[in-house]
């Protein structure tokens, strides 16, 4: 299991292995929210930098969201982004 990103800014990186093909790959970690009393973990993968994962922690799992919960997530993490945008500049942004 991942663990959260060091404050220090140190880039953690992960090895998720897909279950149909068998095959690894790396991520690297690029953010850990929670959101709803549920952590996810927003994901790069270094191969292919357009190529982002959002997975929600199920335990020692990290598990895919389903279209719902995915539109959710992101909808949240953009209003996050926007705060941190509006806190930097001290107004908000039209």
């Amino acid at each position: 299991m991942p663990e959260v990103p060091e404050p220090d800014g140190e880039v953690q990186t992960i090895e998720l292995v897909n279950e149909k093909t068998g095959e690894g790959e790396s991520y690297l970690v690029h953010d850990v929210v929670e959101i709803e009393g549920e952590t996810y973990y927003v994901l790069q993968a270094e191969a292919d930098t357009d190529r982002v994962l959002i997975l929600r922690r199920d335990g020692e799992a990290l598990v895919t969201l389903d279209d719902e919960e995915h539109d959710r997530v992101v909808e949240q993490l953009e209003e996050f982004e926007e705060d941190d945008e509006v806190e930097e500049d001290g107004e908000a942004e039209d």
